[in-house]
C-alpha cells in the first residue's frame, strides 16, 4: 500500500526522525525522500512510503518512532480529504484546522458532536 505522509506541519529538522528511522527507512520510495508542492499558496510537504501492511499498522508505526524519540507534542491523523494520506500534527493546531481528538484513543473527528459520542462509548468497555 502506497502511503503519503504530509509532513507540513512537522519541523524541518525533526523530519529526518522519520524518514531515516530504522523502522521506516525500508519502505521509503527511492528518490522521494521529501516533496515540496504549493497548493492554494501553500507549501505541502510530503513523503511516500511503500507499506506492506495496513494504514492503521502505520499510524501505529509512525507513533512508536514518536514516542521513542520523546516527541510526545504531536500527533498522527488521518487526512480525510485524501486517501492512505497521514498528517503529523502539533496538537494545539489541531483545534485551529478543526480537528478533534479522542482523548481516549486518538481518533480523529470533526465536530464536538462526533467526539462526545464516541468518547462516551469508552466508558462502556
Amino acid at each position: 500500500m502506497r502511503i503519503q505522509v504530509d509532513l507540513s506541519f512537522f519541523p524541518d529538522f525533526m523530519v529526518p526522525i522519520i524518514t531515516d528511522s530504522i523502522e521506516l527507512k525500508q519502505f521509503l520510495i527511492e528518490g522521494n525522500n521529501v516533496t515540496r508542492e504549493r497548493k492554494d499558496d501553500i507549501d505541502t510537504i510530503f513523503t511516500v512510503f511503500e507499506f506492506p501492511g495496513s494504514i492503521k499498522e502505520f499510524e501505529g508505526l509512525l507513533y512508536s518512532i514518536l514516542h521513542k524519540n520523546s516527541i510526545k507534542e504531536y500527533v498522527i491523523a488521518q487526512d480525510m480529504e485524501n486517501e492512505n494520506t497521514i498528517a503529523i500534527l502539533k496538537s494545539g493546531d489541531l483545534k485551529q484546522l478543526g480537528i478533534l481528538v479522542c482523548d481516549f484513543c486518538g481518533a480523529v473527528f470533526h465536530s464536538e458532536d462526533e467526539k462526545y459520542i464516541h468518547q462516551r462509548a469508552h466508558y462502556f468497555y
